[in-house]
């Protein structure tokens, strides 16, 4: 099978092609032509508007319904989202049920992967169940496949469990995830602490909750060692306390959810459950800070924290809905749309390809002639709507659903297999 992308902007600093406008030849999973112009004879030739290709990326937060509740997302279906999100992988956390966490649970997700174009990367527990007490088997399960470890949606709470794994996981310089919070300053929080949530009614989830998490454990990696890298931060003082740290030369990094970029808690005035989700939707200045960590590197890397919930979960007393949202699929999109005028695309893909591959000890492919074809195409400048019809998700719980998009994934290539969006095939 050979396909053609005809007139593709290159974005790859490692390749002698960067930032040039070109026709890419791709056939049996390698790059096998680059040429300014081009008369390539293919099977299949991909045209679109103000085309770019980069490296494929990798998305280092999403979730699953499966195993345990596959009607709400399943490896299938979140292989579709991820895919046309752009994403050649993507890190899966380990809270479904039961929860990823031996052997057979790795090989499981790992077995899905076989001729998919976008790979789905498990992690493993820190704790048996997620319990936050007693530590998994993380040796094994490294052995097993496993890429990161993290209780996923779980806050480490336990010092002595922290100060634990970053000692163990140095054995193979593994790296140990969290999620800043404390479990007791947000205990039956709904949305941020401040003047919303005051008005609203609503018990609020204060900064303080994960700024003194990431104080606590940024003193418990300079006392163990170790590789640590805080998911979902979304207050001022954790980018300040994060940027000092590397500074001080501590081995941390960090990811900001999407939508922390974009929306603050003002969004909430109309108790729209779809944007309830963990860490709470913080304030403008919140937006601010973070977007200034991006731009100056201390945040290494943008996910989507793709959280799927059917209309069970949601639509219901704001107080009893679940926290999440479905971001992985327009996690591009949605940059364009609100952030391309405040983070360079350059940056933003530092942040979704570059960053995270580091992070996770993942091989980065150059766009070169006779490499491996490890490519996201995407489009500046094509509308579409996401609604139920485009939505690849089994759930919809999404506060941008019927938004309609001027940029758009049309293709991904990877594992010798690819994804292109039919609405861009001439054959």
């Amino acid at each position: 099978m050979s396909t053609c992308i005809k007139s593709v902007k290159i974005v790859n600093p490692s390749s002698e092609w960067h930032n040039q406008t070109v026709d890419l030849l791709i056939e049996n999973g390698k790059i096998q032509d680059i040429k300014p112009s081009s008369n390539f004879n293919a099977e299949k030739i991909i045209e679109a508007n103000e085309l770019i290709a980069s490296p494929s990326w990798v998305d280092m937060r999403v979730f699953s319904g499966e195993p345990g509740e596959e009607y709400r997302e399943d490896f299938d279906s979140l292989t579709h989202v991820i895919q046309s999100g752009g994403f050649g992988a993507a890190l899966l956390m380990p809270n479904t049920k039961p929860v990823i966490q031996n052997k057979a649970d790795i090989k499981t997700v790992l077995s899905h992967n076989i001729n998919q174009t976008s790979q789905i990367l498990p992690t493993a527990s820190v704790t048996v169940d997620c319990n936050g007490e007693d530590l998994n088997e993380m040796l094994d399960a490294h052995h097993a496949g496993a890429l990161a470890f993290t209780d996923g949606s779980v806050p480490l709470w336990n010092s002595d469990i922290l100060v634990k794994s970053l000692q163990y996981l140095q054995k193979f310089d593994g790296l140990l995830i969290t999620f800043p919070q404390d479990h007791k300053l947000s205990l039956f929080g709904q949305m941020n602490e401040g003047k919303v949530s005051t008005g609203l009614g609503l018990k609020g989830i204060p900064h303080l909750a994960e700024e003194i998490v990431v104080k606590r454990d940024l003193d418990l990696l300079e006392y163990a060692g170790g590789r640590l890298h805080f998911s979902c931060i979304s207050s001022t003082k954790s980018v300040d306390l994060i940027r000092k740290a590397k500074e001080k030369g501590l081995k941390v990094s960090c990811d900001v959810n999407i939508h922390h970029l974009i929306l603050d808690d003002e969004n909430l005035e109309d108790f729209d459950t779809n944007y309830k989700v963990l860490p709470p939707l913080r304030t403008q200045k919140d937006i601010d800070a973070l977007i200034k960590g991006v731009n100056d590197g201390t945040i290494d890397v943008i996910a989507s924290s793709h959280q799927p919930f059917d209309q069970d979960h949601k639509k219901m007393e704001f107080d009893l809905a679940e926290f999440g949202i479905m971001g992985s699929q327009l996690l591009y999109p949605l940059y364009h749309h609100y952030l391309a005028d405040k983070i360079t695309l350059s940056t933003f893909l530092d942040c979704i390809e570059r960053n995270p591959k580091k992070l996770l000890k993942l091989p980065e492919n150059k766009i070169e002639i006779g490499a491996i074809a490890d490519l996201t195409i995407f489009s500046t400048d094509e509308k579409w709507t996401f609604d139920s019809k485009s939505n690849q998700s089994k759930s919809d719980n999404s506060p941008f659903m019927n938004t309609e998009f001027t940029a758009k994934v049309i293709a991904l290539f990877n594992n010798n297999n690819q994804y292109i969006d039919s609405n861009y095939i001439n054959s």
